[in-house]
Formats: structure tokens, C-alpha cells, sequence
């Protein structure tokens, strides 16, 4: 999950200058101060290519894939300009990229194990819909306390932060499996 890590530290750098300077000087940052104004989705959709540079392994492919579905999750979720998201949005969206991330993840290496599900897409839709519902959940509600004070750290202390959020969700995900063993 590097890719993905090392995204998910860039985003959670994104909530700490919203929080720390506003959305004006976050976007300053990355040349990007025209479009406070603007759509958040569009926004981050201009941040793409510098949250989630395009590779070819799958990790940067579960990674840009899990960035497009959060994007796609912020359209109706509150104020339409970036310039008025809320620090709880941003830690919703970001809580959202984690989780994806980490559902791609589990996907893959679903496939890459030859692993097989029903033979109705029904059942299949339904499994998926019960994974991203239980890492959602494990996400959101265990790994939200470990975003608070975020606005106060250094750059360092963020991507260690983006990788205790990543290490705390893994280590649920597996525990519960363990557990309905």
C-alpha cells in the first residue's frame, strides 16, 4: 500500500494547511489560489496528478481509483466550493480515501489469489457491498480520533500520522477476519 500511503500523507497534508492557513493559501501552495471558488470535486480533481501521481503497478492504480471514488463521494456531501468545506468534510473525505484505499487493496488481493466468489453477480454485489461496509466502518470508527490536532503538525509528523491511520485499519481488517474464522 505505498502508493496509497504516500497519497494519503499528501492528502492529509491538504486538511492540515486548509485547517492551519484556509483554503486560499492551501491552494496558493499549489498554484492553484484561482479555484477557491470553484467545486470541490473540481478541485481535487486539478490535485489529482499531485496527490496520486499516474504509474503503472496496481498500487498507484488502487490508489488514483480510491482518490476518483472519494472525489465522486464529495459531490453531494455539502458545500459545492472548495473554499467552503468544513474541517469535518475534509476529515470525512479524507477518512473516505483511506477507506476505498484499503478496499481496493483487499479486492486485488482477492483476484491476485485466485480467490472465488458465486457464480451470480447478485452475491458478488452483495459480498462487496458487506467489505466496504465493514471497512468503512472500521475506518471511520476507529481511526477518526487519530486525525484530531492534525492542523498542528509538521510535515514528518503527518506522514508518520498517514501511516499509524493505515497500520491501525489494517490490523482491524485483519483481526475481524481472524475472528470470523
Amino acid at each position: 500500500m505505498g502508493a496509497s500511503r504516500a497519497t494519503g500523507s499528501r492528502l492529509l497534508g491538504v486538511v492540515r494547511d486548509f485547517q492551519r492557513i484556509g483554503a486560499l493559501d492551501t491552494l496558493r501552495r499549489l498554484d492553484l489560489d484561482r479555484m477557491v471558488d470553484r467545486p470541490a470535486t473540481e478541485v481535487f480533481l486539478f490535485m489529482l496528478e499531485f496527490l496520486c501521481p499516474p504509474g503503472g503497478a496496481i498500487d498507484e492504480a488502487i490508489s488514483r481509483q480510491a482518490m476518483l471514488e472519494a472525489i465522486g463521494n464529495l459531490d453531494g456531501a455539502g458545500p459545492a466550493e472548495f473554499g467552503q468545506l468544513t474541517p469535518e468534510q475534509l476529515r470525512e473525505f479524507f477518512l473516505d480515501f483511506v477507506s476505498l484505499s484499503i478496499e481496493g487493496r483487499v479486492i486485488a488481493d482477492i483476484g491476485s489469489r485466485g480467490i472465488t466468489l458465486a457464480a451470480d453477480v447478485e452475491s458478488v454485489e452483495r459480498t462487496h457491498e458487506q467489505l466496504r461496509d465493514f471497512i468503512n466502518g472500521c475506518c471511520r470508527a476507529h481511526l477518526s480520533g487519530l486525525l484530531t490536532g492534525v492542523d498542528q503538525l509538521t510535515d514528518r509528523e503527518v506522514e508518520q500520522r498517514s501511516n499509524e491511520i493505515y497500520e491501525a485499519a489494517f490490523q482491524l481488517i485483519a483481526d475481524a477476519g481472524e475472528d470470523a474464522q
